[in-house]
């Protein structure tokens, strides 16, 4: 299957997503901007992209905590979020408040509740 769009970038709308923990309730970072790169059309990367974040604000203790399952949401404007999951095999690299995920599958996620 091709995709129409190679790269996907955040918009205007602010803030571009958020790190949350659903058990607790929180948001532990905040996303300034986002760039969603699409791995390929074909073979075992289609339908993949790569995340490539820079974070606003991050609570460093609650994010780096791996007892947490953390949920990662994308505004692309005031009425489409996505929800982030990542393939098993993907790697993540987190320096400072720059962040690589490589290997995600994007979800829509329902926000008329």
């Amino acid at each position: 299957m091709a995709y129409l769009f190679k790269t996907i970038r955040s918009g205007l709308y602010k803030p571009a997503g958020t790190v949350e923990i659903p058990f607790l309730g929180a948001k532990v970072a905040e996303i300034g901007q986002w760039t969603l790169q699409r791995r390929g059309d074909f073979g075992p990367d289609a339908g993949l992209y790569d995340l490539h974040a820079a974070f606003s604000f991050v609570t460093d203790a609650l994010y780096d905590d791996d007892e947490y399952e953390k949920v990662i949401l994308l505004n692309l404007n005031p009425t489409q979020q996505y929800r982030l999951e990542q393939d098993p095999d993907g790697r993540t690299v987190r320096e400072g408040r720059s962040l690589l995920k490589e290997k995600v599958t994007i979800w829509s996620v329902d926000r008329s509740r």
